[in-house]
């Protein structure tokens, strides 16, 4: 009993050890050098082996920068500060509600995978994308950080089709899979990582394809402004809820929404799409709303919203379909109206590194690992995997 509880023990230490490792891009040799100990001992440890002295696990919390209790845990999940047990990992919470303690759990050891694979398959872990913008604190500042990553990304005003490949061919990692209870209701969470300047977005894949699309966006502009208000130590928008006029200020939250908004219904691809069809505000159909949410990849309030905000709707056809959207919603339980026509890669970068990993000799036992912890979590699979 005794030898089989020092196995888990072995087992814990070595993979946290490993997990803060590679958080830092460090090799097997530059982890060791910076300990005062030889490749081998260290790969030892890594591999639940042998257990660290206590001269070597002083080292590593002082190298690491990380606790003792984070180096022994059976599991590293994040505490409701926003941290990994770990500066590396910076947890944008969805909400007043610390997400729940399982998800956070999913996502960690996910993560710990895609980092093992991309070690394994040799590839950068830096994000091409600029995830530290300079903005104005106000709605127009956020339509304006949006127009800037797009610009960033290459697409301009353009409509696109799959957003998911778009942010995975610039280094980004999107991950989707079902989200368990209590989290199920939850659209997505996502993690900052600062030492790669990177982010890990993960959606959750009962939801729809137009909720999943607006819940990335929503996370992408829920870490631009986390990052400004990290880097200037402001909390940079206002905290009360009306101001003297009854207008409703911006704040974290409203920014985050127009900045995804924006991002997926940019306002002259918007006002294109509509003046090349002739639409006027007043000769709207429910058909026509219909079909040209559809390209931009957005739901039809979403999408309601938009025109009203452009003044390309009246206030009239506004209400009506207002009206007609909600008692939709009410009877399909969110479904969207109107099947989508978009068909997205989901998971791609994560399954082309499985792939490749598998063609790694050295590598089978983490690949083995891996692949479990895909079938436990059930993370969708592109078609073009097979097992």
């Amino acid at each position: 009993m005794v030898l089989k509880v020092m196995e888990e023990d072995l087992k814990f230490i070595g993979k946290n050890i490993r997990f803060f490792r590679r958080s830092r891009n460090w090799t097997l040799l530059q982890l060791a050098s910076k300990i005062g100990i030889q490749e081998g001992p260290l790969g030892r440890i890594e591999r639940g082996l042998n257990l660290p002295s206590t001269a070597v696990l002083y080292k590593l919390t002082h190298v690491l920068g990380v606790s003792v209790d984070a180096l022994f845990a059976s599991e590293m999940s994040p505490p409701q500060t926003g941290l990994i047990g770990d500066p590396c990992f910076i947890t944008i919470d969805p909400c007043p509600e610390p997400p729940p303690k399982k998800l956070l759990s999913a996502c960690h050891e996910i993560m710990t995978s895609f980092h093992a694979l991309e070690d394994i398959c040799g590839v950068q872990k830096h994000a091409y994308l600029p995830l530290s913008i300079p903005f104005d604190p106000d709605y127009q500042g956020m339509e304006e950080l949006a127009l800037r990553v797009r610009n960033f990304l290459g697409t301009g005003d353009a409509v696109l089709f799959d957003y998911f490949e778009l942010f995975e061919n610039f280094g980004l990692r999107i991950i989707l899979f079902p989200f368990m209870n209590p989290a199920r209701d939850l659209g997505a969470l996502s993690f900052y990582e600062p030492a790669f300047h990177n982010a890990f977005f993960f959606l959750n894949s009962k939801k729809n394809i137009e909720k999943q699309l607006f819940s990335l966006s929503l996370e992408l502009g829920k870490i631009l402004i986390f990052n400004q208000i990290r880097i200037r130590k402001d909390r940079l928008f206002v905290t009360v809820e009306e101001t003297p006029d009854g207008n409703r200020p911006i704040n974290e939250t409203r920014a985050a929404k127009r900045f995804a908004a924006t991002f997926l219904m940019p306002k002259k691809a918007v006002q294109t799409t509509v003046g090349q069809l002739g639409i006027t505000p007043s000769n709207w159909s429910w058909e026509i709303l219909l079909r040209i949410k559809q390209r931009f990849g957005i739901s039809a309030e979403s999408f309601l919203y938009r025109l009203k905000e452009l003044g390309l709707l009246s206030d009239e056809l506004c209400e009506e379909f207002k009206i007609r959207i909600t008692q939709y919603y009410g009877i399909n339980g969110f479904m969207e109206p109107a099947i989508s026509r978009r068909n997205l890669n989901s998971n791609g970068r994560f399954f082309d590194l499985l792939l490749m990993a598998e063609n790694v000799k050295s590598a089978e036992k983490e690949v083995s690992d891996i692949k479990r912890m895909v079938d436990a979590y059930k993370i969708v699979k592109v078609n073009k995997y097979k097992n």
